[in-house]
């Protein structure tokens, strides 16, 4: 596992909303490549778009993302969901296809994660910021 952390759209919002402790905790981590995923830029967009303060989000989405390195999915992440998904079906378990392609973006980056949803993605074995 290298140094790069990617953060889940959870914290991304907080630090929007200027949350101290989430400001806090990734100011305390700078150190390391921080990264996120085209999904969670898309759920960042979505989030703006319904907004009552469009443009005022839309730009700070702009901005933050700016300051992240993003990563996409690609063919060998797809391979790695279909392989996560296909286990937790033989489980009985669901997960939410963003959090699926999420996880797999994790482990094809080698990348931990920084993320309030922790159950989502214990089960697939996606290694955790605590």
């Amino acid at each position: 596992m290298d140094d790069k952390i990617l953060i889940d759209t959870d914290i991304l919002i907080d630090f929007l909303r200027g949350d101290k402790n989430t400001i806090e905790l990734i100011r305390g981590i700078n150190t390391q490549r921080l990264i996120t995923t085209d999904i969670n830029a898309f759920e960042l967009y979505h989030g703006a778009y319904k907004s009552k303060n469009e443009r005022t989000n839309l730009a700070e989405v702009e901005n933050l993302l700016d300051s992240l390195e993003l990563v996409s999915t690609d063919r060998e992440s797809m391979k790695k969901a279909a392989e996560l998904i296909s286990d937790l079906d033989r489980k009985g378990k669901t997960i939410d296809m963003a959090d699926l392609f999420i996880a797999s973006l994790c482990i094809v980056n080698s990348a931990m994660l920084l993320t309030h949803n922790k159950k989502h993605f214990e089960r697939m074995g996606v290694k955790l910021i605590e």
